[in-house]
């Protein structure tokens, strides 16, 4: 079943016209999604007391479990009081459940479900999807395709260990 979904994906893909993600210096967009339990989850990029991460995974993919800890590790350096953390659950098959998984795997993101929508908006097509986004609501990083997870972590703590992500750090 996951092969057809992928398939079907990869399709959808070719077919459809290519997605604007916001670039370097661009404002984030803003959303609000399912959180466990049915409960809202907001990102509201234009009052942000401390910088996020917004990841777009899923349980499924390879890629996004060996970039998770990575991801882990640089929120518990820099503090959850010193950065949010976004997982933005995208093409879930149904097979695991994204909140167990992120238990499981001992990961203290904020969890938002059946994140299509948002991911569209972020013109994400793929997994994972990893922008970072300043106190002043603009993306200030962003993964590049087939970055090794170690380099991502380097980068992120890097960035973050600077000075503040803020309107008046630009």
């Amino acid at each position: 079943m996951r092969n057809f979904l992928l398939l079907l994906l990869l399709l959808a893909i070719t077919a459809a016209p290519a997605l604007a993600s916001p670039t370097i210096g661009e404002s984030a967009p803003g959303f609000v999604g399912k959180g466990v339990g049915d409960r809202s989850v907001r990102f509201d990029p234009t009052s942000r007391e401390r910088p996020a991460l917004v990841l777009f995974w899923a349980t499924w993919c390879p890629y996004c479990k060996a970039l998770m800890p990575h991801l882990q590790t640089v929120l518990d350096t820099v503090g959850s009081d010193r950065l949010d953390v976004y997982a933005v659950a995208i093409f879930e098959d149904g097979e695991l459940d994204p909140a167990a998984e992120l238990k499981a795997r001992g990961q203290t993101f904020t969890l938002v479900l059946e994140g299509e929508g948002i991911a569209a908006d972020y013109g994400v097509i793929g997994t994972p999807g990893l922008f970072l986004v300043g106190r002043n609501g603009k993306v200030q990083w962003f993964r590049a395709n087939g970055a090794d997870p170690a380099i991502v972590e380097r980068e992120l703590l890097q960035r973050l260990k600077q000075a503040p992500l803020d309107p008046a750090a630009r």
